[in-house]
């Protein structure tokens, strides 16, 4: 394999566009060569420069072509990374991994028969915030970790009023699959602990046309520390906490950190209080295009481009996916039930 890895693109959605961001302004060692898919793609491959292909096969068949990133809906993770895997292609495939545990482990499966790698995107572990965090916990100034509250509370967007598109359909899962995947990757991660228990609620307040459009989860992790997600879009105008869509507080035996996606504050001590903040640019409008955005999604693919030329293993692989996704299954089947479910399923 050359130092140059050809990228396929499979979709032409919001990702889509971002992940064409990471490869053409923020790529080292990778390239973007082909777009397929969705009503965009003959736009988004004009405006990077790259071949629009008709289909996925076409894609899957370009020689030129040693990654797939897959950033469909839900609902097509498993037919294409099953597709890629088989055209011999590594695959990185968008969170969430699929819709459940039996096809995170039939696409696990295909890469481990076609010999490819495999990773999932987990943005989270890559902003700036989470990771100046995750480097105070190492250093052990918060000291064990006991709680955390990871939050995505989004005001008022009046999804009454916009039209079905395809996450609102009960067919690609619901909101907790969606960014729950995030936070469940994120408490593993943090941590260093496997969840064992797992307890929900879910909610449609307002009559959202999003399935489950609220929820509030409760995990407790191997290493004892207990962690509560609260998921909602159907917040009041007034907001909630800094009214970003990733707030994190993650509290020890001897301080604490927050963090959400321009900001980190960490509190140790006698309440010694240390700051650390960037530009937003998320508040007061988003910026989809800001370099900060797209470096979120640059940092992990720059970082399989160098795995897969020194010949080794992504840093997050196929099972950090599954784990994520079985998280998010057991709270759908607590919140269906009533009643704590035991992990693994």
């Amino acid at each position: 394999m050359t130092n140059d890895i050809g990228f396929g693109l499979l979709g032409s959605g919001n990702m889509a566009r971002v992940y064409g961001d990471a490869l053409t302004t923020q790529s080292k060692g990778g390239r973007l060569v082909a777009i397929a898919l969705g009503s965009r793609a003959p736009a988004l491959a004009a405006e990077f420069g790259v071949a629009m292909e008709p289909t996925a096969e076409a894609l899957l068949s370009r020689k030129d072509v040693n990654v797939v990133v897959i950033a469909t809906p839900h609902s097509t993770h498993l037919a294409l990374a099953t597709a890629a895997a088989d055209a011999g292609k590594h695959v990185y495939l968008e969170k969430p991994m699929a819709l459940n545990v039996a096809e995170c482990d039939a696409i696990i499966e295909a890469c481990r028969r076609n010999h490819v790698q495999l990773t999932i995107a987990k943005q989270t572990r890559h902003f700036e915030m989470s990771m100046r965090a995750k480097e105070y916990i190492e250093q052990g100034l918060i000291g064990d970790i006991l709680f955390l509250r990871p939050m995505s509370l989004t005001p008022s967007r009046g999804f009454k009023n916009v039209p079905q598109s395809w996450p609102m359909k009960p067919s690609e899962g619901n909101a907790f699959l969606d960014w729950g995947s995030h936070a469940c990757d994120a408490l593993r991660w943090f941590t260093g602990a496997e969840p064992v228990r797992v307890y929900a609620d879910y909610d449609n307040f307002t009559g959202s046309p999003i399935p489950s459009p609220t929820a509030l989860v409760q995990i407790r992790m191997s290493n004892r520390a207990i962690a509560q997600i609260m998921l909602s879009s159907e917040i009041g105008p007034s907001g909630f906490g800094t009214q970003r869509n990733n707030q994190y507080h993650i509290i020890g035996t001897k301080g604490s950190v927050f963090w959400d996606l321009d900001r980190v504050e960490l509190w140790t001590g006698a309440r010694e209080r240390k700051i650390w903040e960037l530009p937003s640019w998320t508040l007061p409008d988003f910026k989809p295009r800001d370099p900060r955005r797209i470096g979120n999604t640059s940092r992990q693919v720059n970082g399989f481009v160098e795995d897969l030329l020194a010949g080794r293993g992504p840093k997050i692989t196929g099972a950090d996916g599954r784990a994520a996704i079985a998280m998010t299954q057991a709270a759908r089947r607590s919140a269906e039930t009533g009643l704590a479910v035991a992990l693994p399923l």
